[in-house]
This record gives structure tokens, sequence and C-alpha cells, in this order.
């Protein structure tokens, strides 16, 4: 398996650390893994316009990927 070092800010770390609990994953590169996973569905769904939308019960947001 390759290695990859970055280095993140704070801010950064916190969020991975709250997702890591969230999800209840093992490491903050699983939290990682998970979500280039997400991108990777979002790529591949994404419309021509380069957006995502996104569905919560009645409520719709359109992101922007691109």
């Amino acid at each position: 398996m390759a290695a990859t070092t970055f280095n993140i800010d704070a801010k950064m770390d916190q969020t991975l650390e709250e997702l890591k609990v969230h999800y209840g994953a093992t490491s903050k590169a699983e939290v990682l893994r998970k979500a280039i996973a997400l991108l990777n569905i979002a790529k591949d769904a994404e419309e021509q316009d380069g957006s995502l939308v996104i569905k919560k019960g009645n409520e719709t947001v359109k992101v922007m990927v691109r």
C-alpha cells in the first residue's frame, strides 16, 4: 500500500476527529478514505454543469463540485 504524508491545520484535524467519532472509524485515515470514496461517487453522478444535488427530506441543496 502506498503511503502519503501531508499537513493539515488544527481546524481540519478537529473535523477529522469529530467525523471519526461520528462514523465509528478506527482512524483519521479511514475517514479520509471514506471521504474520497464519497467524492468519487459524486464525480460519477454530477450533472453536466458540475453540480450535485443533495436531498434531505423535502430540502434540496445544489452543491457546485467543480
